[in-house]
């Protein structure tokens, strides 16, 4: 299959406070030929479109209030999402984060949240089709604790920081 044809059958989930990064990123991902495009200006919204639609991917934004893009993603990983208690929306979707807190800490926060990948701002077309072909092409390794669901917290995303400033 073909990245294009990858992408055709895509059902991404947008969920950003800001309209304006919510247009940027969905025009970004339509111009990649996403076949479909979700999207929420809050947190509790994005978890009511994640349950109800099934979306293949989740790219949220990490600051927003009153549910941020890391109780998002908690949320997702625990599959505590559905109000009736089932499980039937997929607790593994990657996630992508798009954060403007560049820094180690920071990454680490999304990587020990459950976070798929995460991405700098200011984000380039370039940088967000990588991150997606990889997030769905390349699955990660989940991993499961009491405390924790989610891709293994042992992986580094801490290197992927300098590719946000390389474009």
């Amino acid at each position: 299959m073909t990245d294009r044809e990858l992408f055709a059958k895509l059902k991404i989930l947008i969920v950003d406070d800001s309209a304006e990064m919510r247009s940027v990123l969905a025009a970004l991902c339509e111009s990649m030929g996403v076949g479909a495009i979700l999207s929420a200006s809050s947190g509790e919204q994005g978890l009511k479109l994640f349950c109800a639609e099934a979306p293949d991917l989740i790219i949220t934004d990490g600051s927003m209030r009153p549910m941020d893009g890391y109780e998002l993603t908690r949320s997702v990983r625990s599959g505590e999402c559905r109000e009736d208690g089932t499980e039937s929306c997929d607790r593994d979707v990657p996630v992508l984060m798009i954060s403007g807190h560049v820094g180690p800490e920071m990454v680490r926060l999304a990587r020990d949240n459950g976070v798929t990948d995460y991405i700098g701002k200011p984000i380039t077309a370039a940088v967000l089709y990588e991150r997606i072909l990889a997030a769905v092409s390349k699955p990660i390794h989940i991993v499961e604790t009491k405390a924790y669901r989610g891709p293994s917290p042992t992986r580094r995303l801490v290197p992927r920081i300098s590719d946000t400033f390389s474009e």
